[in-house]
């Protein structure tokens, strides 16, 4: 495993201890529509390069809070799964961010992490509650799905889905469906047990603000909307892990990268800011 600051630079590197790991997982095999998803993790971590290490929105400056990047080769889900499991009580150390690649990643981190009892918030355009796709049942198209035998899923920002996951979802409890962030989804994350792990596809949010997703769906989560979400998750919650998946850089769109680096930014200040509260 190689030990590199690729996510904001060197300097955001603590003495102490590492608070964040970044964790590229280039990761695509099922994509269905528009690919390049393998490259969404180093154009993120490039555009992080971009960003001002002082968070204005939440007074809050990230040099030397200890953000690392740990770099391993990870080519499918038994390198994920086990890198995860090799690395757990790491893990649960530290606050773990992978850049996917496509969503099938997130069952697989469910399981090498481990956890017992765990929450899920999984914002996404699409419910991926398939019991196969093309006749993958690892798709990504099904990794809600598979990420129910992990624990309570709430999903938001939801806006298509097949008549076969209609279905599902009608007769399943393990999940909350909510098309746009309101207080129906505030009401049904406060139930959620802790630990949550947080997904974020790319997809969640309008394509007028990051257009290079793999399926683009009209409408999805404004900027301000996120921003409430995140803060809303991350103060009611004990976050412990988290992804941001489905980016699909296209040339001459650097904005989408740095929006999507902007995204995980804003997510990874938000869980550094509840743990300095928490240590002062």
């Amino acid at each position: 495993m190689e030990r590199t600051f690729d996510f904001l630079g060197p300097e955001v590197s603590g003495a102490d201890r590492d608070r964040v790991a970044v964790i590229p997982v280039p990761v695509e095999w099922s994509a269905s529509y528009g690919r390049g998803t393998a490259r969404a993790p180093q154009a993120i971590l490039d555009a992080s390069m971009q960003i001002e290490f002082y968070n204005s929105a939440l007074d809050l400056d990230l040099e030397k809070t200890g953000i690392v990047t740990l770099r391993e080769k990870i080519a499918g889900k038994d390198d994920l799964v086990s890198f995860v499991r090799a690395h757990r009580d790491y893990f649960r150390e530290t606050f773990p961010c992978f850049l996917g690649g496509e969503h099938s990643i997130t069952p697989w981190i469910l399981e090498g992490l481990g956890y017992e009892s765990l929450g899920v918030v999984w914002l996404d355009a699409h419910a991926d509650m398939r019991e196969q796709y093309l006749g993958e049942k690892e798709s990504h198209a099904c990794a809600a799905r598979n990420s129910l035998p992990f624990g309570k899923l709430v999903q938001i920002g939801v806006r298509s889905y097949s008549s076969e996951e209609r279905d599902f979802l009608r007769g399943c409890d393990g999940t909350r469906v909510f098309g746009w962030w309101s207080e129906g989804a505030w009401e049904a994350i406060r139930r959620l047990p802790d630990p949550v792990y947080l997904s974020i596809d790319f997809d969640a949010v309008d394509p007028s603000i990051l257009r290079a997703v793999g399926t683009p769906e009209p409408g999805g989560l404004q900027w301000d909307e996120l921003m409430d979400l995140l803060s809303f998750v991350f103060e009611n919650k004990r976050v412990v892990a988290m992804d941001a998946v489905e980016l699909c850089p296209k040339e001459r769109d650097e904005t989408s990268d740095f929006i999507a680096a902007k995204i995980v930014y804003e997510a990874i200040s938000r869980h550094i800011r509840k743990e300095l509260r928490r240590e002062a």
